[in-house]
């Protein structure tokens, strides 16, 4: 069967995707949040998670427009703003994405405006920010490859390291939705 240039070059996206994960040598956690300090150690910078959860009802939270994820960077300190009125699950691949944009040290190609944000860092000093991106459509390769980065470091995570957590895999392997959403 032929395969399209697109699938071709995704594979090669994952190939090279998870050649530079193996290089990280990433610690064993349980969470991908709880990569901050190996963020951290790796960037020489301070990382805050920043969640947050848009309330619809609340007329001083952010509005519909706002990213579900962002990585906003001033001159000292990465801040990683996810959403958590999801599944912790989807917040961490929210997260891990960012963290593939930092790791991967894109800058996306355009600005984004701050009215496009729904109030997400109403308040901050625009002249501290030295970037801002945005989750936004994967059709971009900055977005594809932090999407390929960030299902990694979540498969890193799930990956099983002890005894004790072979056996909760295994527990998580018999149950066909957390195979899904986990693999």
């Amino acid at each position: 069967m032929w395969r399209s240039r697109r699938d071709r070059e995704a594979d090669e996206v994952e190939r090279r995707s998870r050649e530079f994960v193996a290089e990280l040598h990433l610690p064993p956690v349980d969470s991908v949040l709880d990569l901050v300090p190996f963020m951290e150690n790796r960037f020489g910078r301070s990382i805050r998670l920043m969640p947050f959860t848009p309330d619809p009802a609340d007329a001083d939270s952010l509005d519909a427009s706002a990213p579900c994820g962002m990585w906003l960077a001033t001159e000292t300190t990465d801040y990683v703003f996810y959403d958590t009125g999801i599944s912790r699950a989807h917040a961490e691949i929210i997260v891990g994405h960012e963290f593939a944009h930092m790791l991967r040290r894109h800058r996306g190609k355009a600005p984004i405006p701050q009215d496009s944000l729904g109030g997400l860092i109403n308040g901050i000093d625009p002249s501290t920010v030295q970037l801002v991106l945005g989750r936004t459509r994967y059709n971009e390769p900055e977005e594809f490859e932090a999407e390929m980065l960030g299902s990694l470091l979540q498969e890193h995570v799930s990956n099983p390291r002890t005894t004790s957590s072979r056996t909760s895999r295994t527990a998580r392997d018999s149950d066909p939705i957390a195979r899904t959403l986990l693999r």
